[in-house]
Parts: structure tokens; C-alpha cells; sequence
């Protein structure tokens, strides 16, 4: 998925997300999560718990 923002709004999206522990990713898809629609939100959960977490395997 891929959306047009200013270099303003993605570098203090990611600055919220560091802040809340997520990549800009996760942040956008938890968002999503919230839109009151339930499929949505089941989809987005699934998503979020097979996502293999950023970084290299074996720093984990």
C-alpha cells in the first residue's frame, strides 16, 4: 500500500510511531484497525500478529 504525502507529514508519522513502539506500518494499519469496520479490523489483527517484526532474526 502506498500513499502521497509531504516529507513533512511521513517524518512526523514516524515519529509518532517510534514514539508508540511501531513501525509506520503497524501505525497505519492499527489506525485502519479503528475505522469501526469489523472485517477490517480482523483483517488488520491477522496481519499485525503474522508480520515478521523489522531487524534481523537473530538480534531478537
Amino acid at each position: 500500500m502506498q500513499i502521497r504525502v509531504t516529507d513533512d507529514v511521513r517524518k512526523r508519522a514516524k515519529l509518532v510511531a517510534k514514539d508508540h513502539g511501531l513501525t509506520l506500518s503497524e501505525l497505519v494499519l492499527n489506525l485502519l484497525a479503528q475505522t469501526g469496520d469489523k472485517e477490517l479490523k480482523n483483517l488488520v489483527n491477522k496481519e499485525l500478529k503474522e508480520r515478521p517484526k523489522p531487524g534481523r532474526p537473530w538480534d531478537k
